[in-house]
């Protein structure tokens, strides 16, 4: 990468910010590289490192790791008994860190994501003068990507009152385990809870294409601090070795958020810790997404300013970016036609039943948004001491209670198609294992795959290009002679064995309804009709 300026020219046309800044003993310009691995050795890493260094900046290299499905079953699941509800559609990039020598690192969180070297962790605390440094090339071209950082646990307990009022809500999707959980789990003398609650928006492709042009395949910059002085040290180390403002972005850590302050910061064992992960889902080409996949072109540092940039410059309140939707209200009776005309077929032409056809109809055969439904945002869940699963406001989040697999049981999942309706770039439909609240293998489509689908009922329905159709059970066989029934039918397969006994063969139905266009976030999904999920057994 070309210089804008020498180093002898950055350094004078910072020093009145840097200024005082003393060498650290032994600081040679060089990151402390993971045991095993070798340090990055591009010129710009290295002149970056030791103008920071330079500078009084403690400055140490991690790396980035690859988190799929398969460690989720062989490590998240073992060790913290929820793999968080992981999007089966994409796997996530996990920058892992060194740890600093006085930083408390949690014991029962070693190797939970990902199997790390020694001293390195993927959950790390932050002091207030700190910031993680992620950049490198984004992956080639797809739906979306972004990068994203949440507070992932807390010193502290809930209260009964607070589990309780979920423990008696009625229809809630996911069982209490994975609502309220401790490090290490169900142990009744932990005083660590998982919250894993956002801490702002994404930093998505649309948020980055909106300031420094488009930005798959190209080369971008992503600052995690809680320290806006910390910040611009950061920029303006980035800027003297060329790279435009536009294309660095950071992820403010937040004071507080409208329930009090976040924190607190630290890396005492009392503590925060935070989780950062960046995504990537639907390439226009797997293959090249593999590559990029197995190897990621990602550098990852930790550093920290020194005492004499200044008073610690915190950041505000957490404000989320506004969300809208396209009113599909107009729908709301054609839906019904569609949820008549898939009850009247499958019983029709496959003899099964289903209470959910009857009219009024019950809750049970409603998917509810964790947002709109049962107010689940990070601050929320932070007050009360709930693990929020990853919230986000990158899209509408619809999921299903529990249901049982293995007897036959069919379900129909009955809903507008956001692509259609223009409220979603893209959208995923999951199945996923209740028994470790993870993917079930194969158990995902998107809106490529669902879109035509209610076609087949077009005679009797009106707009059956804004709705999709699925059908999920473990054998598609009985729906042979349901119009539409084989080709739009996922069978339920590969089920964990390890995971919770009480929920063993159980899915759950989830909906996700990614960016509202011409926004940087997820469509409202008030303004959107509630998906229905159609229960069919043998009578």
């Amino acid at each position: 990468m070309t210089k804008s300026m020498s180093r002898f020219g950055y350094l004078m046309g910072v020093a009145v910010l840097l200024s005082g800044f003393a060498l650290p003993p032994q600081a040679d310009g060089r990151a402390v590289a993971p045991e095993g691995r070798q340090a990055t050795t591009d010129a710009f890493t290295e002149e970056l490192i030791a103008d920071l260094a330079a500078s009084g900046f403690q400055v140490s290299q991690g790396y980035p790791a690859l988190y799929t499905q398969q460690d989720c079953y062989d490590r998240t699941y073992p060790i913290l008994k929820n793999c968080f509800g992981a999007n089966p559609a994409a796997p996530y990039v996990l920058p892992v860190v060194k740890s600093w020598p006085e930083e408390y690192v949690d014991p029962a969180l070693v190797n939970a994501f990902v199997e790390t070297d020694p001293g390195y962790s993927v959950t790390y605390r932050l002091d207030q003068r700190e910031a993680l440094v992620i950049y490198g090339q984004m992956p080639p071209p797809g739906r979306n990507m972004g990068l994203q950082t949440f507070e992932f646990s807390e010193h502290g307990q809930w209260r009964p009152k607070d589990y309780d009022q979920w423990a008696n809500t009625p229809d809630l999707p996911f069982p209490m385990q994975y609502l309220f959980s401790t490090i290490p789990p169900d142990d009744p003398e932990s005083h660590r809870i998982i919250t894993l609650s956002s801490l702002g928006d994404v930093v998505n492709n649309v948020v980055m294409e909106r300031q420094s042009g488009y930005p798959f395949g190209e080369i971008r910059y992503f600052i995690v601090t809680p320290s806006a002085a910390t910040d611009t040290a950061v920029r303006l180390a980035l800027q003297a070795q060329g790279v435009p403002d536009s294309h660095i972005f950071t992820e403010q850590i937040p004071r507080q958020d409208e329930f009090g302050p976040i924190g607190p910061l630290g890396l005492g064992k009392n503590a925060i810790d935070f989780f950062t992960a960046f995504r990537y889902a639907v390439p226009d080409d797997l293959d090249v997404a593999e590559t990029w996949r197995a190897n990621p072109p990602l550098t990852v540092l930790r550093m920290r300013a020194p005492d004499s940039l200044g008073p610690v410059q915190r950041y505000g309140s957490l404000v989320f970016a506004p969300r809208t939707a396209n009113s599909e209200a107009y729908l709301a009776g054609d839906l019904q036609n569609l949820v008549d005309a898939v009850c009247d077929s499958v019983s029709s032409y496959a003899n099964l039943t289903s209470t959910d056809c009857v009219q009024p109809p019950p809750a049970s055969s409603f998917i509810w948004d964790l947002v709109r439904d049962f107010g689940w945002t990070g601050p929320y869940c932070r007050d009360i001491g709930m693990d929020c699963l990853g919230d986000q406001q990158e899209a509408a989040y619809f999921f299903s209670t529990p249901r049982p697999t293995g007897a036959g049981e069919v379900y129909a999942v009955v809903a507008t198609l956001a692509t259609e309706t223009d409220n979603a770039i893209y959208v995923g439909l999951s199945a996923n294992d209740a028994s470790i609240m993870g993917g079930v293998p194969n158990g995902t489509l998107l809106d490529t795959q669902l879109k035509g689908s209610a076609d087949v009922y077009a005679f009797t329905v009106d707009s059956t290009g804004k709705f999709f159709v699925r059908y999920f059970t473990d054998d598609c066989a009985v729906l042979a002679n349901v119009p539409g029934g084989l080709a739009n039918c996922t069978e339920i397969s590969g089920m964990s064995t390890q995971g919770d006994p009480a929920l063993q063969g159980m899915i759950i139905i989830s909906l996700r309804d990614y960016i509202a266009p011409g926004t940087t976030s997820g469509p409202n999904a008030s303004e959107l009709l509630t998906p229905r999920i159609l229960t069919f057994t043998h009578p």
